[in-house]
């Protein structure tokens, strides 16, 4: 057993496993909070069957090899794009979007899932671009502009505009050459007027809530303000679970998904969302950190862009909740409620694992450094 468990710690960073747990555990009492009304609500139910299938998936992914699923790329972009094709034809209308495959007792979200399979389809094709302006440029650029348009028409600009930082983060690991990012950003600045009057009615009046959301306290300024109240009210020791005032008499909307941070800052206090928040850091650190060290290029730019979009979610996520950012659709990891982030998490992570797992048991060579 001791030896078993000394294996264990060698395969497995004990700071991102513990982290992990951390953030599971916080998400399971905001969610039992978020979702209770006199019982154990079905939805808390659920969100436990998602985290355990999402450690299962975390470990069982851990021992296979990140090349499996580099040379698989392809295929699982495809798949994913097939599934997010269907959305529209196919899927279920909820508050006026259609986002999710119904599967008789679960719903998948293929745009979320798109984050994974648009990952590893780009690092695959990066990997085989040989000059900037080539036919591999044009199925790169081609693979970012289809998921993404189809995942702003079902409307969700959140999630569309992740694929966009994905990329981003990417093509910087990778070593491409400043003066494109300058170029593209100096692009979206002198093209912004026209991608203003693009956007809907409620996407605009969301950011102009940021700016001033008592402007419109009834309409879209009310998800902040209640949001900025549940955070501010919880104090330093916070009013305990099922304490949240805001939560539980229903003045805080979407509170088991993209506000699940405003239940845990009413409930547990600064203390708690601390403890929360040096969770979410320590794991972007500590795969950032492991990213800087592998020698070889595919496993550091994956573990680099996974690294940047838990930070990025991370960070948008809570910014929102405290007033600082438009409300978005994007859900904090293994936090808010969701199978189908659980399940875009776990293979981000599980596929990280497997890469720390081999790094860690490499030998140390001196080329290595």
């Amino acid at each position: 057993m001791k030896s078993l468990f000394r294996r264990f710690l060698q395969d497995y960073d004990p700071y991102l496993i513990s982290a992990l747990f951390v953030l599971c555990m916080f998400g399971l009492l905001g969610v039992y909070s978020a979702t209770y009304k006199g019982s154990i609500s079905p939805l808390f139910i659920k969100q436990l069957i998602y985290l355990s299938i999402g450690w299962f998936l975390v470990i069982f992914l851990s021992r296979l090899n990140f090349r499996l699923f580099y040379d698989l790329a392809p295929a699982l972009y495809f798949f994913n794009l097939l599934l997010l094709v269907l959305v529209p034809l196919l899927g279920k209308t909820v508050y006026g979007a259609k986002r999710w495959l119904d599967l008789g007792p679960v719903s998948l979200q293929p745009s979320e899932l798109f984050k994974f399979s648009f990952t590893l389809f780009s690092l695959h094709t990066l990997s085989h671009i040989k000059k900037p302006f080539s036919k591999e440029s044009f199925i790169l650029v081609m693979a970012f502009m289809l998921p993404s348009v189809l995942t702003i028409k079902q409307p969700d600009l959140g999630t569309a505009i992740t694929y966009g930082i994905i990329l981003i983060f990417l093509l910087f690991l990778w070593g491409v050459r400043w003066r494109y990012f300058f170029i593209t950003a100096l692009a979206l600045l002198l093209s912004s007027p026209f991608l203003w009057h693009l956007l809907k009615d409620y996407q605009r009046e969301r950011i102009l809530a940021v700016l001033d959301p008592y402007e419109d306290y009834h309409g879209s300024g009310y998800q902040l303000i209640q949001s900025v109240i549940a955070v501010g009210s919880g104090g330093l020791w916070g009013k305990g679970l099922l304490g949240g005032t805001q939560s539980h008499l229903l003045f805080l909307p979407e509170k088991h998904t993209d506000f699940i941070f405003s239940v845990i800052a009413e409930e547990w206090g600064f203390l708690g969302s601390l403890m929360l928040l040096a969770s979410l850091f320590l794991i972007s650190y500590r795969i950032a950190l492991y990213a800087f060290h592998t020698p070889y290029p595919l496993e550091r730019a994956y573990l680099g862009v996974f690294a940047g979009l838990w930070l990025f979610q991370s960070l948008v996520n809570m910014l929102m909740t405290m007033g600082w950012m438009p409300v978005v659709g994007i859900p904090l990891p293994f936090v808010s409620y969701g199978g189908s982030s659980v399940l875009t998490f776990s293979l981000f992570m599980g596929l990280a694992f497997a890469i720390i797992r081999e790094q860690r048991n490499r030998p140390i060579r001196f080329e290595d450094g």
